[in-house]
């Protein structure tokens, strides 16, 4: 499919051209996954309303100079991460390394509900929270990204301004270190294996 095949690309340009609708439309499908991806940054609720309802804001009211785009969530989900760093530096809202690692919940909670057996879920839960402490924040953003986002190597490696390589090695080596810390079930093991493995070979 060519980017001016996409429905994503078309949705874009209605709204670029003024389609009202078309802005509603991408409002409606995006709002709670942006709400979701900002929780990784801060918990003051509030604060990460107003950062996605200004986003829209400046969409809506640039719309005729934005860029074109056939990935409205990766466009999306990489304005609001400058966004919120841009105000939270301001308010000092945003969350420092430390907080992160005390949270219960993970950036990454899609993830576990699929691989975690349902016998033993609340283990295994436990064990991989421990080990999503021993991870840095943009280990935790960088799996949020490619597993609760579906983002491709290149659009997180874009995101977190550095390297495809290197973005790829970050999920590889942030996996290994689940997988250390999971001590028992199968089901999860074979999962988590198979995108340890894919890595390697995406990454040889």
């Amino acid at each position: 499919m060519t980017e001016k095949q996409n429905p994503s690309y078309f949705l874009w340009e209605r709204f670029k051209n003024g389609d009202d609708d078309a802005f509603y439309r991408i409002y409606d499908q995006y709002f709670n996954e942006l709400y979701s991806y900002a929780l990784n940054f801060s918990k003051d609720t509030d604060f990460i309303k107003d950062c996605i309802h200004d986003l829209f804001l400046n969409l809506y009211k640039y719309r005729k100079t934005l860029s074109e785009t056939d990935n409205i969530q990766f466009y999306l989900l990489r304005s609001l991460r400058r966004l919120l760093h841009k105000e939270g530096t301001k308010r000092n809202t945003l969350l420092n390394d430390e907080q992160l690692l005390l949270l219960n919940d993970t950036p990454v909670r899609s993830l576990e509900d699929e691989i975690i057996a349902d016998e033993t879920k609340k283990e295994h839960f436990r064990e991989l929270a421990e080990g999503m402490k021993k991870l840095t924040k943009k280990q935790q953003e960088a799996l949020s990204l490619k597993f609760e986002h579906n983002l491709s190597y290149p659009e997180i490696a874009d995101t977190l301004n550095i390297s495809v390589e290197s973005t790829r090695t970050m999920i590889y080596r942030a996996l290994k270190e689940l997988r250390k810390a999971i001590k028992k079930g199968k089901t999860f093991n074979s999962i988590l294996l198979f995108f340890l493995l894919r890595n390697r070979i995406q990454t040889g």
